[in-house]
Formats: C-alpha cells, sequence, structure tokens
C-alpha cells in the first residue's frame, strides 16, 4: 500500500516536472503563436471555380456583375493605400485612430506587439481548421457550457479532396458528413469565420494563389450549408493559417504581401493568447485522422499537454488582469477538446463571460463586420474606423445613417454592377433574409443581392423592380 502510494506520488511529481517544463519552453516561443499543425509547406495552384458549383439561377429580370467584378480592387491602389480624392466634408475628427492599420497590416484586431482594444473580462474562444472528426464533441461541451465561440473553417484541409462532402465514423459508429457538422455550428448560435481551402502560408504564394484560398474557400462553404439543409453564410472575418504574415509562419518571417488581398474581403481577427496546442503533438493525443502532422520529437504525455493547455489560457498576463481574450485553439486535438471544460469554468470563476468575434465587431466599431473593408476612406485619419468601409450616397453625413449608405462587400457589388448611374441612392439598410439567408439592400433602381454559394460573377446580382 505504501509502495502503491509513493508510486503514485512519484508520477504526480513527474508530470509536475515535465509541465513545468513544457510551460517555461511555451511561454518562451508564445509571441509566435501557431495556428494549424507542423505541416511541410506546400504551394497550391490557383483553382478555377469547383466542378461541383451550384446552378446559378438569377432572380427573373436580375443581372450577375460583369465577369471582372470580382478583380475589382477594395483597396486603392498606391504604397500609402490612402483613399483617392480629399476627406468627406464635415467628418468627425479622429478620436478613434491609431497607427497600427495600414497596407501592410490590414483592418482587424489581435495582431502581436500592437495595441489590441478589447472589453474587459470577455471571452473570445477561437476553434480553427476544421470541422473535423473531433468538432461534435467541442460543440458537445459548448452547449453544456452554454458558451458560444468562433470557427475558422477550412473547406479541404484535413479533408481531403471531397472536402466539406467527405464523412467519417464516430465512435458510435455512426457516419458524419462534414457539411452537417459546420451546419450544426451555426444551428447552434456560433460564428463561421475564413480559414481558407487548403491552409496555405499566404506570404508564399502568389496574389492570385491568394484570392482564390479565400474565395473558393467561401464559396464552398456556402454550397455545404446548402447541401446540408442550411442558408450561405457570407464569411466577413478571415484569420491567415499560421497568423502568416504578422506570425511566423511556417518558414520565418517575410513581407507581408498578403495584406491588400485580405484587406478586400473583409476583417482580419489574429489572437492575443495562444493555447499552443498545434506546437506539439502529445503521447496518446487523437489528430483528425485524415492528414497526419510531422511527428513531434519528444513529446510530452497527454495529460501533460491538457494541462499545458488549460494553464496557459488561465495563467497570463491578460487574464490575471481581467483583459479582454482572443483565445487561440484547433478543433482537430483531442487534447484540446480534454483541456475545453477547465478552460471554460475556470475563465468563468474568475467572471469572464463568453462571445463570439460579431460581438466584438459591434462592440469596437458600432458596426456589423458586412460593413467594415473593403470599401472607401481606408487608413483616411479623417474619417473614424467605424466609417472606413463605406460610402454616404444621401443626404446624411458618413456614419449617421447606415441606411443611406454602402458599405463592405455590398460597396464592391454596388460599384461593380454600375454604380449610382446604374442603381441610384439606397433606400434602406442591409437585411439578411430569414428564409433564404440572402443578404440585400434595396436601391432605387434595384436590389443588390449577395450570393456566397454562387460562383463569381453570380454572387453578386441586381434585380430590378
Amino acid at each position: 500500500m505504501h509502495a502503491a502510494s509513493n508510486a503514485k506520488s512519484s508520477a504526480r511529481w513527474e508530470i509536475r516536472r515535465a509541465l513545468a517544463v513544457a510551460l517555461g519552453a511555451l511561454s518562451a516561443g508564445l509571441g509566435t503563436g501557431c495556428s494549424g499543425p507542423k505541416l511541410t509547406p506546400s504551394v497550391q495552384a490557383s483553382a478555377p471555380p469547383p466542378s461541383r458549383a451550384m446552378e446559378v439561377r438569377p432572380p427573373a429580370g436580375g443581372r450577375c456583375a460583369p465577369d471582372q467584378a470580382g478583380a475589382r480592387p477594395g483597396l486603392p491602389e498606391g504604397s500609402e493605400g490612402a483613399a483617392p480624392g480629399a476627406c468627406p466634408e464635415g467628418a468627425p475628427p479622429a478620436g478613434d485612430q491609431s497607427e497600427m492599420y495600414s497596407p501592410v497590416r490590414p483592418f482587424g484586431v489581435g495582431y502581436p506587439g500592437a495595441p489590441n482594444a478589447l472589453p474587459p473580462r470577455v471571452a473570445y474562444l477561437t476553434f480553427d481548421d476544421g470541422p473535423s472528426e473531433w468538432t461534435n464533441t467541442f460543440l458537445d461541451i459548448l452547449r453544456d457550457k452554454g458558451v458560444r465561440a468562433t470557427f475558422f473553417v477550412t473547406a479541404k484541409q484535413l479533408k481531403g479532396e471531397a472536402g466539406l462532402d467527405a464523412t467519417y465514423v464516430d465512435p458510435n459508429g455512426q457516419t458524419i458528413v462534414f457539411r452537417d457538422v459546420l451546419k450544426r455550428e451555426l444551428d447552434e448560435g456560433h460564428q463561421i469565420a475564413n480559414h481558407t481551402v487548403n491552409h496555405v502560408d499566404l506570404a508564399h504564394v502568389t496574389n492570385a494563389q491568394i484570392s482564390s484560398e479565400i474565395d473558393e474557400n467561401e464559396l464552398l462553404v456556402s454550397q455545404a450549408l446548402v447541401r446540408a439543409g442550411g442558408q450561405p453564410e457570407l464569411l466577413t472575418l478571415f484569420r491567415p493559417p499560421y497568423g502568416s504574415p504578422w506570425f511566423a509562419g511556417l518558414v520565418g518571417p517575410s513581407t507581408p504581401e498578403a495584406s491588400q488581398r485580405i484587406a478586400n474581403h473583409g476583417l482580419n481577427i489574429m489572437w492575443n493568447v495562444s493555447s499552443g496546442d498545434a506546437a506539439d503533438w502529445a503521447i496518446g493525443e487523437s489528430f483528425s485522422r485524415t492528414r497526419m502532422p510531422v511527428p513531434t520529437a519528444n513529446p510530452p504525455p497527454l495529460e501533460v499537454k491538457i494541462e499545458r493547455l488549460t494553464q496557459t489560457v488561465l495563467v497570463n498576463d491578460y487574464t490575471l488582469n481581467g483583459g479582454g481574450l482572443l483565445v487561440l485553439m484547433h478543433d482537430t486535438h483531442s487534447a484540446t477538446r480534454d483541456a475545453l471544460p477547465g478552460i471554460i469554468d475556470g475563465l468563468a470563476a474568475q467572471g469572464y463571460t463568453f462571445e463570439t468575434i460579431e460581438h466584438y465587431v459591434q462592440w469596437r466599431w458600432n458596426r456589423p463586420s458586412l460593413d467594415l473593408a473593403p470599401g472607401p476612406w481606408l487608413y483616411q485619419s479623417c474619417v473614424p474606423e467605424r466609417d472606413w468601409g463605406c460610402e454616404a450616397l444621401g443626404d446624411a453625413p458618413l456614419g449617421s445613417d447606415r441606411a443611406s449608405e454602402v458599405c463592405g462587400r455590398m460597396w464592391v457589388a454596388y460599384h461593380a454592377l454600375g454604380g449610382a448611374e446604374a442603381l441610384g441612392a439606397p433606400l434602406a439598410e442591409p437585411e439578411r433574409s430569414p428564409g433564404t439567408g440572402i443578404v440585400s439592400q434595396a436601391f432605387e433602381q434595384a436590389r443588390i443581392e449577395l450570393h456566397p454559394e454562387n460562383p463569381p460573377p453570380c454572387n453578386m446580382i441586381a434585380v430590378p423592380y
């Protein structure tokens, strides 16, 4: 009995010792972060619209944007990134401006070493790289805890060419389709966001490949949701794989040439706390089975990794000071799944509440993410950040009446479909149909509809009255 007790004490001591070593090593490397497993880097060819594209049927009398519309830049050209022309007359002074955004660091939050305004004691739990074989169990935990999170999804990575139409067999012997898991995320109140289609390091591919990675992912995600019986979803938030080029990525620092294309699509969402779950692969840990990462040298025991992940999120300067948290995790690791209940309970015990990134966007800029980037006036000091993605087309000053403005992705569609000459001024603010999920805005001559389930150019449609 005494020998058995000593053996247990010795085992616990070994776990604590290994944990201390692991935490020390992790703290030294947390500044770089990591989003995604350590896979051999590969360059993906620019892909044409997928062969599974749905039949496009514009409404009667409707017309798609011209073929070249998808190439229209959301950001003005030029190294300074300043919008053409002078600032609008009467624009308010820049009370909330920082110097953290530029054409090489696009509109967003969570950049390393930058000031990141976050609401106190709010935790934004984010999960990259799924859906995977483990995502349903993550969703079970979040449901049971009453917590909402944000999932940065990839349509193909870890799922193969079948992508979101691929299946796996769960522990109960049930065949699960990834697209149904994706739909469940939305059905249960979580947010989904764009993480590219193949999880490539954007710092080391061409601009055409960057566009393909972002746009094809939104297309395949929306088509999968429709096939699952759900509604298409505009992915207005983006996170680059590996956090690259603002974190080191796979092969070291590089010039952030991806910035302009990212800003043309939506807000760039990084993190301020990395769980470190993708930094290694523990003994006994299950990683998404459809593609194996490079095994970690001298991996830690599973129990050590679970405790390390928990403590990394619960014990850091941001958490201890009650600051807002943008937490990077991955729903592709069973260790993260097993750490998640303790992370949620530990944060709740410290007074934290849990929200999706859309909550942050509304808190920070008082606009929906649909409105923010791309659009006019980016990086203009005389225009508040909340109005950078918008153009005022009525008598009301910019930022005072959303129904008189055209913003963000709708701004791109508006100009691609002919602008004021063809469409006139807006009549109402954008709305999302509860029946179809389609986002539209009414203008004097036609209604613009955004269809992320359609390949370009019919992802932007004008429907005359």
